[in-house]
């Protein structure tokens, strides 16, 4: 025992090897969203909902009808602006009469100069209130057309958060969301793996609480920008001064559809 303990304590003390950080598996938060990000719909006023036309899992194209806000003032307002439209052309008619007769007994030196100028300057007068007037009815139009929320894009209708009869708040962007149906990982990778994910790369995907394995992510994009977030995952070791990239990866689920914002490691 004394001759093993001494040949022992005589040896050289081992040095730890590094551990090869290109053989470690980097382990990433990030969320799933639709390929190019999610797409926010919402009110440019505060209006009741009088008709719905889609719910949650429809496919949509780009300009589709999504619901219909109240419109009985922009309604109103777009009739107005037709009459004073339809009362401009035929006063401008009536001006364009009188200035032909004019012009037409002017030039037989019938009537004076001064007439056949006022009567120039009366259907130019004419023809501005008409431009006037249709410009008015472009806007009414216009603001008719808000009281139709659309789809921008063609894809799926991922949330629609919405009733008949209940009121929508201005600039509520959290009820209706649309995306495409591909599906996309946005990772926040840690400067300390900066250069183990590259481009190209295939990566496990699982489900950040359950760990329950979803699909595989390839990367297919890198953001040249390394910057600080706004949030925290469940990894104790993060650091609030520590740095990240923005990674895309094109995500190809394993079997069952991924709800959208679904936090994934």
């Amino acid at each position: 025992f004394i001759m093993s303990s001494l040949k022992k304590s005589s040896a050289p003390p081992r040095v730890a090897q590094p551990p090869v950080l290109s053989e470690a598996p980097a382990r990433v938060y990030g969320t799933v969203e639709p390929a190019g990000r999610e797409v926010m719909v919402s009110p440019p006023m505060t209006k009741r909902v009088v008709e719905i036309y889609v719910k949650e899992g429809d496919a949509v194209k780009q300009g589709q009808r999504l619901c219909d806000l109240e419109s009985n003032v922009e309604q109103t307002q777009v009739e107005l602006a037709e009459a004073r439209v339809g009362a401009a052309q035929k006063s401008l008619e009536i001006s364009t009469d009188e200035l032909n007769r004019i012009k037409s007994l002017f030039s037989r030196q019938i009537d004076s100069e001064y007439k056949y100028t006022q009567a120039q300057l009366q259907n130019a007068l004419e023809l501005k209130r008409l431009k006037v007037a249709n410009n008015e009815l472009d806007v009414a139009k216009a603001q008719l057309e808000q009281c139709v929320l659309r789809s921008p894009i063609e894809g799926i209708v991922y949330k629609f958060d919405i009733r008949l009869g209940e009121t929508l708040q201005a600039g509520d962007n959290t009820r209706i969301i649309l995306g495409t149906s591909d599906l996309w990982v946005r990772l926040a990778v840690e400067s300390f793996w900066r250069d183990t994910i590259r481009e190209g790369a295939v990566c496990k995907v699982l489900d950040s609480e359950t760990r329950e394995y979803l699909g595989t992510g390839k990367v297919i994009s890198r953001v040249q920008y390394m910057g600080r977030r706004n949030f925290r995952t469940e990894d104790v070791q993060e650091r609030f001064d520590t740095k990240f990239q923005e990674v895309v990866l094109e995500l190809k689920p394993e079997k069952k559809p991924i709800p959208i914002g679904l936090s994934v490691v």
